[in-house]
């Protein structure tokens, strides 16, 4: 009886430790199974992340659409008027010293970094196509607009930032006087214009009428054009900068036909709202001459449609 009581009690500790072991190696296999889950699941991961991180700047979906419209601004205080024609097409409307210009183009956008960008062939109403439009938005608040054709002197920039008063004056420093272009007359010089039945220099009525002549004194943002006193042409040297004093500049230009004009003029330009040499204030932008005998001569602005005055007398 001893001997049957200890063969059962043998048989259970065996099969005790039996099952434990089988436990203990189904534990192992499930930690073992879980492991290599784990491990593969951050190795996809890992290779998911490097692939975002190789991955180039990929041009947006040929569908994504930003609404670029409004009035934008150059720092002289220029504008552009940009309104849509039809889904990512665009017409462009701005002011040279030749007139006023329309072109259109299209936006084609591309991720970069934060920015999104546009770069794309612009045509304009004069039919030349050798501009190209560069497009960078950030938000709808802050866009710039390049146009440029490879000539430093062709390029134009718009932003959305509307310049501070007087700040876009302070372009002269840079030898830029877009910010004081324009052609300069006055009473007695267009009633002699208009004498001449609108003929003087050998022009048309209609070359007045549509501002195609040479004859009057042009600030221009490269210099100075004295008219028909000489045809003489006159620029800013990189050796003779404007100079800014007592809130308003002083411009030197200089002759560029060798034999007839290589002398030099001086002018100050004075910004609205600041004392000018003569010592008096203004709320018009103003450009004084300096005569040879050091005096001071104040250009007049000639009106626009100035011929309509005149006509009739």
């Amino acid at each position: 009886m001893k001997r049957v009581l200890l063969i059962f009690i043998g048989a259970l500790i065996i099969g005790g430790l039996v099952g434990c072991s089988a436990t203990q190696k189904a534990s192992n296999n499930n930690e073992l199974q879980v492991t290599e889950e784990t491990q593969e699941k951050s190795s996809t991961t890992n290779k998911e992340q490097i692939t975002e991180m190789t991955q180039p700047n990929k041009p947006t979906t040929d569908m994504e659409f930003i609404d670029i419209s409004g009035t934008f601004y150059t720092t002289s205080g220029d504008t552009a008027s940009v309104k849509l024609l039809s889904r990512n097409k665009w017409e462009v409307s701005y002011s040279t010293l030749e007139g006023d210009v329309n072109a259109t183009f299209e936006t084609n956008w591309e991720n970069s970094g934060q920015e999104k960008q546009s770069k794309t062939p612009m045509k304009k109403s004069d039919e030349y196509s050798g501009f190209h439009v560069l497009v960078t938005y950030v938000n709808e608040s802050d866009i710039e607009i390049i146009m440029e054709d490879g000539d430093p002197t062709h390029k134009m920039v718009f932003t959305k930032q509307k310049p501070k008063e007087n700040e876009n004056y302070e372009i002269v420093l840079q030898g830029d006087l877009s910010s004081f272009a324009g052609q300069f007359s006055n009473d007695n010089f267009n009633k002699q214009i208009a004498d001449s039945e609108f003929t003087l220099g050998g022009y048309s009525p209609d070359d007045y009428y549509n501002n195609r002549t040479t004859v009057f004194p042009t600030l221009s943002k490269n210099g100075y054009w004295n008219g028909i006193t000489s045809h003489g042409n006159y620029e800013i040297k990189a050796s003779d900068m404007p100079q800014k004093t007592n809130g308003y500049f002083e411009v030197h230009v200089h002759g560029t036909n060798p034999g007839a004009n290589n002398g030099e003029l001086t002018f100050f330009l004075v910004p609205p709202n600041v004392s000018g040499p003569d010592g008096t204030l203004s709320k018009d932008r103003r450009v004084f001459q300096v005569l040879f005998d050091g005096k001071l001569r104040l250009l007049e602005y000639q009106k626009e449609d100035w011929w309509k005055e005149y006509q009739s007398q």
